[in-house]
């Protein structure tokens, strides 16, 4: 089942935090698209349950977009915050780390992708043969997660050699 992709934003901010690292809206974009890219490969599933749109600056989640537009391009310093089932309150939801499904993708991804800048990782969407590339050519609104899928498929399997040697 795809995860909440404000539960996938604020897991990568509390990671963050925890790390000093800051994060702008640009790379959560782009670092929750990245995890639903290697779920994809990985897990042959979504990591989110929505559509990535092909927006200008690279594959956007639109209710992403809400959640953090307020901060502009200056580091986001909250959360997302979503109805609680339980509580009935809007908290700042996130993923358990006690997740394993979640926290196999979500490590690799973290660690190599927490350096990057939000323009650096935009640049790695905007790629010839990205499937945000395709999309923008093809003149699509969504970014299709079947080419999701083979695209970081193909990374997953360039990779395999260089681990086993590791």
């Amino acid at each position: 089942m795809p995860y909440k992709p404000s539960h996938v934003a604020n897991s990568f901010l509390v990671r963050a935090n925890k790390e000093g690292i800051e994060i702008d809206h640009l790379k959560i974009q782009k670092l929750v698209y990245f995890f639903h890219g290697w779920f994809l490969a990985v897990r042959n599933d979504p990591g989110v349950g929505e559509y990535f749109e092909a927006w200008r600056y690279g594959p956007v989640l639109p209710s992403l977009y809400q959640a953090f537009k307020t901060n502009g391009s200056r580091p986001i310093e909250g959360y997302a915050t979503d109805l609680d089932q339980e509580t009935g309150e809007y908290r700042a939801l996130m993923i358990s780390s006690e997740d394993k499904r979640f926290t196999e993708v979500f490590e690799p991804v973290w660690e190599r992708y927490k350096g990057l800048g939000g323009l650096q990782l935009s640049s790695l969407t905007h790629a010839t043969g990205t499937p945000w590339r395709l999309a923008r050519d093809r003149g699509d609104v969504y970014v299709s997660n079947e080419d999701i899928r083979t695209y970081f498929r193909d990374l997953v399997l360039a990779e395999k050699p260089s681990q086993a040697a590791s």
